[in-house]
């Protein structure tokens, strides 16, 4: 059980910060992204689309322009207040839910056509735990994104990531060492997993659910 519930209200981002963070992400949007992701996919007309950690709605907002039926899910009613006006300003629709990450398994039971997940991964509570929670949201025949920030070498909080890269256990919301969510995945068993792209900073993986 959570510690601060949302549905007492908390919010872990102020509005000041999620207007800021909004302003600089809808700017930045990237449609080469998306556009690469409608191609693997096969297109995102009439697809349902899980936004799993959606912030200010961006990307959401992208799919739904491009046919999707999409499900914003966030913790931040901050942002669920900027993803709505820009849902609106854009003439879109979308379903807003609000939870934690892991709160996304009321979803369990209608499983999607693609869920996206960008920069958001490390605020779960158990990358284990987590994989399986977005594998059970995959539809069978469906995909999933994922946008993971990694980590390399220690650092400023090294005894944070020394612990976490070799226990799995996490102490605040340490970034995951690399490779950990493509094994994760791959134990799985029903998923093939695609590395699109891995840096030094972060990692990108492709699934699709057999």
């Amino acid at each position: 059980m959570k510690l601060q519930p949302v549905a007492r209200g908390f919010d872990p981002v102020s509005r000041g910060h999620a207007e800021r963070y909004a302003e600089h992400e809808w700017s930045n949007l990237n449609t080469g992204l998306i556009d690469e992701l409608e191609r693997r996919v096969g297109g995102l007309q009439g697809k349902r689309v899980l936004d799993l950690g959606a912030g200010p709605g961006q990307y959401a907002v992208e799919f739904a322009r491009r046919g999707a039926r999409v499900t914003w899910h966030d913790i931040s009613r901050n942002y669920l207040a900027v993803a709505r006006s820009r849902a609106e300003s854009h003439g879109t629709d979308l379903d807003f839910s609000l939870g934690y990450l892991e709160e996304a398994d009321r979803y369990l039971e209608e499983p999607f056509d693609f869920v996206f997940n960008r920069i958001c991964w490390y605020y779960c509570a158990n990358d284990s735990r987590f994989a399986r929670l977005v594998r059970g949201l995959i539809r069978p025949g469906g995909w999933g994104y994922i946008d993971n920030y990694i980590h390399h070498a220690p650092g400023g909080l090294s005894a944070r990531y020394w612990f976490n890269a070799r226990t799995g256990i996490k102490i605040g919301h340490p970034v995951p060492p690399p490779g950990r969510l493509e094994r994760l995945f791959a134990a799985l068993g029903d998923l093939d997993v695609e590395v699109i792209q891995r840096s030094d900073r972060s990692e990108r993986l492709l699934l699709r659910r057999r």
